[in-house]
């Protein structure tokens, strides 16, 4: 009898776990109308999880929707949507974040704003800082206009000019890492407490490599390494100039104007309770800036000058743009040169499509951004698929959205004329799928400051030299969350006009 009673009970069991983990996710669940990215998804994440592994989920993302459509299936609980639309209900709409950005991002312990994962925190941390990365107060920025003097007159453009009388080859790819890093430090913590990349050049590859190392690590791994180490030194340098006269004594001087908001706005609040859990939240926020600032423009800046290098005609033209501007950048230049207002360089049209279609074709962080369904008692709808439960994991991609071929006519091909010639319509309907920095308001904090500095970078060189390609070995994107070259470099020449 008892024999009986227990194969009853694993039988039961046995059916029970059938039910749950196989008919239910492949026939009733209201994702099993959502069409599979694989015949196991449905029941299991080990295939999309495979090609995450071996660095092929964003291509093969791409792909299935090539085949299935607006949205796909990619395991019994994740799914991938990529359009308008879709964009809109999920970012716009606020989603909470999942949680892997917790092990991805956060630093010294602390979360910063792409860490939190629900939307009230994050909304409140953001409304300390963000005004100062509008495009306005940036443009207007007396900072960060003497900042840039200093940092394309006085360092990059002496630097580009030996290289070019030399007949130095260059890796452009680890040089610009380096010039987003200083302007990006020099905003944060004001000129003299930044870095200086451009020149330490030792130093400079030195970080790069501990960074890709830091950026592997949990965060209970990171604590007290050289990464964190060396962000909390700048935090402490500007500290230390908030409360000292430096600013008058030095005339290259300016001031931390991000670190300088934040730290006051933690201090205001309840945080400041505990003065080094203080520091340390403000260190978070800022190390996460300088990861950011260096590493996406220097992927963006690379492939701009790739592509520019091959079409010598484009770089002639683009030059002739540059010197309209008034004064335009040229080097030499005499003590008393000034960068033309920014409002200028961003108008310039042909620069600007040039950065469009670069930031279409390579999005530096063309992979997913995943967000988890809220639970409401209708549940979501996607791309008309409704009842779809709280707890789902949901994204949206670049490199998808970016490939739409009806949006984007041989969306493979490099091509800025597209959005020099397109008619207003167009043009409305290639921004509505462009998302190269995200949407809604978890979408990236510094867009405004990286084109206006990428914008510059691109004018100071192009006004002054022409690029060829030396060694392009690998140029190809890595199938990562951050693509740089699968090959780390891009060595290219420089002439001076």
């Amino acid at each position: 009898m008892a024999y009986f009673i227990i194969t009853i009970g694993v039988v039961l069991l046995l059916l029970i776990s059938i039910y749950k983990f196989i008919i239910a996710p492949a026939f009733l669940s209201p994702l099993s109308k959502i069409p599979n990215a694989h015949f196991s998804a449905p029941l299991t994440s080990l295939w999309i999880q495979s090609k995450r592994r071996t660095c092929a989920a964003t291509r093969t993302i791409y792909s299935l929707h090539q085949k299935h459509g607006p949205i796909v299936r990619l395991g019994p609980n994740e799914l991938s949507a990529c359009t308008p639309n879709a964009l809109k209900t999920i970012y716009i709409g606020g989603f909470a974040k999942d949680p892997w950005y917790l092990d991805a991002f956060v630093n010294y312990g602390e979360p910063n704003l792409v860490s939190m994962l629900e939307h009230k925190p994050h909304s409140v941390q953001k409304r300390m800082i963000s005004n100062l990365y509008s495009k306005s107060f940036l443009q207007s920025s007396v900072d960060l206009q003497k900042a840039s003097n200093h940092l394309i007159l006085e360092r990059f453009l002496p630097i580009m000019q030996s290289v070019a009388e030399n007949g130095l080859e260059m890796d452009v790819l680890d040089f610009f890492q380096g010039v987003g890093m200083d302007f990006t430090s020099a905003y944060l913590f004001g000129l003299s407490n930044g870095t200086n990349f451009m020149h330490n050049v030792d130093y400079r590859r030195h970080w790069i490599q501990e960074y890709q190392i830091f950026k592997e690590r949990l965060p209970q791994e990171r604590l007290g390494c050289e990464v964190e180490q060396w962000c909390m030194s700048m935090c402490k340098a500007a500290e230390s100039f908030l409360h000292s006269d430096l600013a008058k004594q030095d005339p290259l001087a300016t001031q931390p104007v991000v670190y300088g908001r934040l730290a006051h706005q933690f201090r205001e609040s309840s945080k400041a309770a505990d003065s080094q859990l203080e520091m340390a939240a403000v260190a978070s926020e800022m190390l996460d800036h300088l990861i950011a600032g260096h590493e996406t423009s220097g992927i963006t800046l690379s492939y701009l000058m790739h592509e520019l290098s091959q079409r010598p005609d484009l770089q002639q033209r683009l030059r002739n743009e540059l010197l309209t501007l008034s004064p335009p950048i040229v080097h030499p230049h005499d003590e008393n040169a000034i960068l033309p207002p920014p409002r200028c360089i961003d108008s310039l049209p042909l620069l600007d499509s040039i950065l469009q279609e670069t930031l279409r074709l390579y999005a530096a962080a063309p992979a997913i951004q995943a967000r988890i369904t809220p639970y409401t008692p209708t549940g979501t709808t996607l791309e008309g698929y409704n009842n779809i439960p709280g707890g789902i994991r949901v994204a949206a991609n670049a490199y998808t959205l970016h490939r739409n071929a009806t949006v984007y006519p041989e969306p493979l091909k490099w091509i800025p004329e597209r959005w020099l010639n397109a008619k207003p319509e167009q043009k409305e309907e290639m921004k509505r799928w462009f998302w190269a920095f995200g949407s809604g308001g978890r979408m990236c904090l510094g867009s405004n400051f990286a084109i206006q500095d990428m914008k510059l970078v691109a004018a100071a060189t192009y006004t002054n030299y022409t690029t060829e390609i030396v060694d392009d070995e690998g140029i190809e994107q890595a199938d990562t969350y951050v693509s740089g070259p699968v090959g780390k470099k891009l060595i290219l020449r420089f002439k001076h006009v």
